[in-house]
């Protein structure tokens, strides 16, 4: 049996990944593992941005994307204090950038045994031009790769009525 001694939990503070962070949790009890918590925040596309005008304040989406930040860390901290309450050792991590790369990146540089997350269930057009982000650490990963599940989602398949 592998040992875990460090678990990479990654969120995006949803539904989805609380039911993730359960599972991390339960493995950091077994194991006595650390959790390091992950937040990637995504900056607006450049395209986005020029698609805005000259006479949007660039000021003003900066100021907007650092409040998001700052809320996510104070999200990230939470957790964190939680987890710390519970007996287990954690700390954040907040990263800027695309979700998937991100938690590949912070796995490699953490060093870390095993990546948690929630899997979200795109769909349709959305799943075929953005993929998704567990899908991709799935496959990209230098580590084991937890997926969970929520247990409310279910498979249906396309043509079922």
């Amino acid at each position: 049996m592998p040992e875990l001694n460090k678990i990479l939990l990654a969120t995006d503070f949803s539904e989805d990944s609380l039911n993730a962070q359960r599972f991390a949790e339960e493995l950091a009890r077994k194991f006595g593992s650390e959790i390091i918590v992950l937040h990637v925040d995504q900056p607006l596309p450049p395209v986005m941005v020029s698609e805005l005008g000259p006479a949007f304040d660039v000021s003003a989406m900066n100021q907007i994307a650092e409040e998001q930040r700052l809320g996510a860390q104070r999200e990230l901290d939470r957790i964190v204090t939680q987890l710390r309450d519970s007996q287990i050792k954690a700390r954040s991590l907040l990263r800027v950038g695309a979700p998937f790369l991100e938690i590949i990146h912070a796995a490699q540089a953490e060093n870390v045994d095993l990546i948690v997350l929630g899997t979200h269930g795109r769909t349709g057009l959305a799943h075929v031009l953005l993929g998704s982000v567990a899908e991709r650490v799935v496959q990209k990963a230098g580590c084991a790769v937890l997926t969970v599940r929520h247990p409310d989602r279910r498979f249906k398949h396309p043509l079922d009525k």
